[in-house]
């Protein structure tokens, strides 16, 4: 009996040692990888990692709640060292609402959020540290509240009313969409009917949000007017909302306003970067294109697309991966000359975080980490906060305020909030831990800052493992300069791969997002063994 035992016990270890392949002596996964985690690149053109800044919950800097463009710029070494270095902040103009999409006065700082002043220090501050600064431009529409809006009315019935109008009043009497015969609106368009009045203006939005009259001249040469105030203070760019609603019945016609904006944005500032948000199909984004703007969204590779390349390429176990190559080449061809411009979530949708999966909530994140173009990431992500405004639920479960465990700095929660979680925790104490979700992003975005050809190369498919589910490995070629970059889809699986035959010949950074135990080795036989939901890099 005790020699079968030992029988059985070699037959185990030699099954043992043939299941592990050829791996290295020092661990089941291998020799680990020598990556260089201290330097990065100093990126000068527009390919950047923005982060998007809710500036009400983000960093209060007075203790009355509200986060400010203090609190923004007390926590800029906190975004440098992440790897940003983009910032857009959302709204940040005189706004009687929360989320400040209705303007009252374009040219002042919402005091709430500060002053002039504090935005100029702002920008400084941004430009020390190599951080472009873009601000939300909203010019489909203002608040209703806006005194160019009561101008408007004004002029208006004076014209209704048949009397002469001084040249003031010809300007505004048409600066908005206002319909005298509800009939006449077309019918893609919501109107509100002027209190009182027998007259409409178009508010697609909702009603203190009257829309601007984009064909009237003197609405161009006030947009012209608010461009060159903000790039004449050093704001790098902007960030246009709701583009498509300059002229909601035309295509062709919001092509050329922005255009024209484009124009305007490039001749006081020729390296200054524009994207627009165009909410709409792969195939209508890539016609913007033809404005000349820089970028626009791409939301096929949004959480709000349940069939988009990235979330959809994660389903069936991984059975689905070759979505996400085609999601590679669609976002790069539907900017044409432009500069792809993928995220995951932003202020309009659920966070895509997963309480339930932090292995799939950092995959998710290391994808949109080797898309082509500029990134763009949700302030909060990094830690992984959860709200959701899907059914009826409210706005501001989106915009909940971070949690810094400083004992400082923590904004109030919005009123109207219904749900607010923090499953992994203070940024503090995520900052604290290795295999945090925070560190996580903070590696992905520094590989991504070290290999330039991520965001700019021409991507081809050198393999892609159909059958198993697994394997991934694409191309990306930029300057002369050419990356390999080798994904393992199984959420289970280990993935063994043969580098060398594919022309590179070294491991240069390792994403993984289970526990420390594991990583991507060097097998004897010079090939790499990934864990499951990794990407390797290679050259």
């Amino acid at each position: 009996m005790k020699h079968l035992r030992k029988v059985f016990l070699i037959m185990c270890l030699v099954i043992l040692g043939l299941s592990m392949g050829c791996t290295e002596k020092n661990g089941a996964y291998g020799k680990r990888i020598t990556e260089d985690l201290n330097t990065t690149n100093i990126i000068e053109d527009n390919y950047r990692n923005y982060y998007e800044i809710f500036v009400r919950s983000f960093y209060d800097s007075n203790g009355d709640g509200i986060g400010d463009l203090q609190g923004v710029i007390k926590k800029l070494d906190y975004i440098k060292d992440l790897g940003f270095n983009g910032i857009w902040l959302m709204p940040i103009n005189e706004s009687s609402s929360y989320h400040k999409y209705d303007v009252n006065d374009y040219y002042a700082i919402d005091s709430k959020y500060g002053t002039m002043e504090d935005l100029e220090q702002l920008i400084e501050e941004c430009h020390k540290r190599d951080i472009k600064l873009i601000i939300d431009l909203v010019l489909n529409h203002s608040s209703s509240t806006n005194a160019m809006f009561t101008k408007a009315k004004r002029a208006h019935e004076k014209y209704l009313a048949g009397a002469t109008l001084t040249e003031e009043e010809e300007n505004y009497k048409d600066f908005y969409c206002f319909y005298d015969n509800k009939s006449d609106v077309p019918s893609v368009k919501t109107v509100c009917q002027v209190p009182g009045k027998g007259y409409y203006y178009e508010a697609n939005f909702s009603s203190n949000m009257p829309e601007f009259n984009c064909d009237n001249p003197a609405v161009r040469e006030e947009f012209k007017k608010i461009i060159k105030f903000y790039l004449d203070k050093g704001i790098d760019g902007f960030r246009l909302d709701a583009v498509k609603y300059y002229y909601y019945e035309s295509i062709t016609k919001s092509i050329e306003l922005l255009s024209q904006i484009n124009q305007w944005v490039k001749e006081i500032n020729p390296q200054a970067y524009v994207v627009g948000e165009c909410w709409d199909n792969s195939e209508i984004i890539e016609k913007y294109y033809e404005s000349g703007i820089d970028s626009f969204f791409n939301f096929s590779t949004s959480v709000s697309d349940p069939a988009g390349s990235i979330v959809n390429s994660l389903n069936l176990e991984g059975k689905m991966l070759n979505r996400y190559y085609e999601g590679l080449l669609s976002n790069v061809s539907m900017a044409k000359s432009g500069i792809p411009a993928p995220f995951l979530c932003n202020h309009d949708m659920s966070r895509f975080t997963s309480s339930a999966s932090e292995n799939k909530t950092k995959f998710l994140y290391a994808l949109l980490s080797m898309m082509n173009g500029s990134t763009f990431t949700y302030y909060g992500d990094e830690v992984g906060m959860i709200g959701s405004n899907a059914g009826n639920k409210p706005d501001q479960n989106v915009r909940i305020p971070m949690l810094w465990g400083e004992g400082t700095g923590d904004c109030a929660e919005l009123a109207g909030a219904t749900e607010a979680s923090y499953p992994y925790g203070t940024v503090l104490n995520q900052m604290n831990d290795p295999n945090s979700l925070y560190n996580f992003y903070k590696k992905c975005l520094l590989i991504r800052n070290q290999n330039p050809e991520i965001a700019r190369g021409t991507v081809s498919l050198l393999e892609m493992d159909r059958d198993e589910t697994k394997l991934l490995f694409i191309q990306k070629e930029y300057n002369g300069s050419k990356i390999g970059i080798i994904f393992n889809f199984s959420p289970y699986d280990n993935l063994n791969v043969d580098y060398l035959s594919k022309g590179f010949n070294q491991v240069v950074g390792q994403i993984v997002t289970n526990s420390k135990e594991q990583y991507i080795g060097l097998q004897k036989d010079k090939c790499i063994l990934l864990p499951p939901y990794s990407i390797a890099i290679v050259k």
